[in-house]
């Protein structure tokens, strides 16, 4: 209960940071250039995110057997086969993490049950599954307005990666701390 719970005094402020939690400013009436914001997704569109995530997910799977294969066919060209494969499967890499956050605001249910395993490629024992990732995400968001300060409204399942940067401070001299924190990052 308490790892849930909204702390705030009787000004409805914040315990931590004493700021008056937040209320939402939809502008009314609505600029045509921001109504987009504030419309809700269409069936389309979902399927259509759907089908981005699924097709990076099958990226990433057909990328890995490339590689192999091309490790296979050129063990002599190692470091080639490993940048040809790397450099791109790194972007995509991230682009599926910035997909799978859209289709978890946008989209949250997938078309099809086994879409729901699509949520981080070869993470079998590090990855959650799509509803507990996106009930985690959902608690990040409950925990603060301001994404920068982890924490404010009630626990964050983020805090743990924050206070891991945090610790390690700006990158100059305390570059070792960044060689122990890293690791934990994923």
């Amino acid at each position: 209960d308490k790892m849930l719970a909204v702390e705030k005094n009787n000004e409805n402020r914040s315990l931590k940071t004493n700021r008056l939690f937040p209320t939402p400013n939809k502008p009314d009436p609505m600029p045509q250039n921001l109504a987009f914001l504030f419309t809700k997704i269409t069936p389309e569109q979902m399927i259509y995110m759907w089908n981005v995530l699924t097709a990076i997910f099958a990226s990433q799977v057909l990328m890995v057997i490339a590689y192999c294969g091309a490790l296979a066919s050129f063990p002599d060209y190692w470091w080639t086969c490993t940048l040809c494969f790397g450099l791109p499967f790194s972007y995509i890499a991230i682009q599926n993490i910035y997909i799978d956050h859209d289709v978890m605001h946008g989209a949250t249910f997938p078309v099809y049950e086994w879409q729901r395993f699509l949520t981080h490629p070869f993470a079998d024992f590090f990855s959650l599954p799509w509803e507990e990732f996106v009930l985690e995400h959902n608690r990040h968001h409950a925990s603060t307005v301001d994404l920068l300060i982890q924490g404010e409204f009630g626990w964050d399942p983020e805090e743990f990666h924050y206070a891991l940067q945090q610790w390690a401070g700006p990158w100059g001299s305390n570059w070792y701390k960044y060689l122990l924190t890293v690791p934990f990052i994923p």
